[in-house]
């Protein structure tokens, strides 16, 4: 669709692929102009939140992740999130994250220059290390829903909660038009 912003593309993808078809018409509407809006929304057993690489890497992660703890409720996952060590933190040399109690290592820096991260690309590390932390835990309940990022790592990032199969049939166009590392399952 030429002169569509990748955004409205997404937004109609999903909807046409039935990203809320089991909701009332009112609140698929609702969800859609909110998110056309900038905002951040959930549903049951879902939701969709703004995932800007950059925000993330700058320590965004636990804020990002805790917007998803209802939603992973719905879903049979109890999602418990903490900052281990920030990349501010003058004193520690990497920016940490505790899922469920579980450390994730989001990366390194360079104890020379503490704002520069040892990592090739900590933008997309910070997007698609703790995504895929989540998609852990919800295979572990025998969830069918997993954490789809769309243009991870970027500025524009973007994840969803909801059945991978609609999630993939959505990013079909997606990819079609803005290439395979448009959409990431991770």
């Amino acid at each position: 669709m030429p002169g569509v912003d990748p955004f409205e593309r997404l937004i109609g993808a999903l909807e046409e692929a039935g990203l809320w078809r089991g909701l009332s018409s009112d609140r698929a509407s609702e969800i859609v102009r909110g998110l056309v809006s900038g905002l951040d929304m959930t549903w049951p057993s879902g939701g969709a939140w703004r995932a800007d690489g950059e925000d993330l890497a700058e320590g965004e992660v636990e804020e990002w992740l805790a917007g998803m703890v209802g939603s992973l409720g719905d879903c049979g996952v109890s999602l418990v999130v903490e900052t281990r060590s920030g990349p501010y933190d003058e004193r520690l040399d990497s920016y940490r994250v505790a899922v469920n109690g579980k450390g994730l290592d989001l990366y390194f820096v360079d104890p020379a220059e503490r704002s520069l991260p040892l990592a090739l690309d900590p933008w997309m590390d910070c997007t698609v290390v703790p995504a895929a932390e989540v998609n852990r835990l919800l295979g572990e309940v025998g969830s069918e829903r997993r954490v789809g990022v769309f243009w991870p790592g970027g500025n524009d990032g973007f994840s969803v909660l909801g059945p991978e199969g609609v999630l993939r049939e959505a990013a079909a166009g997606i990819v079609a038009v803005d290439g395979a590392s448009a959409f990431v399952v991770p």
